[in-house]
């Protein structure tokens, strides 16, 4: 017979993975910014950001989107599945490169976008980088579904 974890630890688990995922994508997005940092460098100056800091402030936003995304598509359905977790690091990727476009338009204006190479040089990066978030979504996935396995086997063992 199984027995269900209670609802406190389920929501303490899903909190702790949350912040996983957050900390995760940062990660994954200060090493997609350093591999893309010939372009995300010229980005940086545009933007006013510091140069010896502009790759790590590039990342920063993905903490806080890689943790609203997997709380809202991983755990919030209680159902991890890869489909979901590529969708999370599809759209953190995207969330970051929209909130970063979006201060580009804030300092230079919408008309400086819809220049050609400025659009070819967005659409590049935000092009890379959901590829990259697409990858990079698997493994903390597969690393969720094995936890839960994990504490869903050792509920039923100890309720023996």
């Amino acid at each position: 017979m199984k027995t269900a974890l209670p609802a406190d630890s389920r929501f303490t688990a899903a909190r702790r993975w949350s912040l996983y995922a957050g900390v995760y994508a940062l990660g994954c997005a200060a090493l997609s910014a350093l591999l893309l940092a010939d372009v995300l460098g010229l980005f940086a100056d545009v933007v006013g950001l510091p140069p010896a800091a502009g790759m790590p402030l590039l990342a920063t936003p993905a903490l806080v989107v890689g943790t609203l995304v997997w709380w809202a598509l991983v755990e919030r359905p209680d159902a991890p599945t890869y489909l979901r977790g590529a969708a999370f690091g599809l759209l953190t990727a995207l969330l970051t490169g929209a909130l970063w476009t979006a201060w580009f338009v804030v300092i230079w204006g919408l008309e400086m976008l819809a220049a050609g190479p400025v659009r070819l040089l967005v659409g590049f990066v935000l092009g890379a980088v959901a590829v990259a978030g697409v990858l990079v979504g698997l493994p903390i996935t597969h690393l969720r579904r094995r936890s839960r396995r994990a504490s869903e086997a050792a509920a039923t063992a100890n309720s023996l």
